[in-house]
């Protein structure tokens, strides 16, 4: 996800992550993953306050030192 930069500040990323974990949740789906870099510290913060915690590479993904792979497993907390 990327908001430019004349939206930023504003919850358009939150409301974007919001309604992307409700959906999911519609749909049954138990976790949400994925991956971001190191260096974008927005993007970690917005993840570790919804709710996501760092894991290890999944699917394709290999180890990267320049990654940070996330995971938000949804059955674990409420709507």
């Amino acid at each position: 996800m990327w908001v430019v930069p004349e939206a930023r500040r504003r919850g358009v990323s939150k409301a974007i992550l919001a309604a992307l974990e409700m959906r999911a949740r519609s749909e049954h789906v138990a976790a949400l993953r994925l991956e971001t870099g190191v260096e974008s510290h927005a993007a970690l913060n917005l993840y570790t306050q919804a709710g996501f915690r760092k894991r290890g590479p999944f699917g394709d993904y290999r180890e990267d030192p320049l990654s940070v792979f996330m995971e938000k497993e949804l059955s674990k907390h409420p709507r």
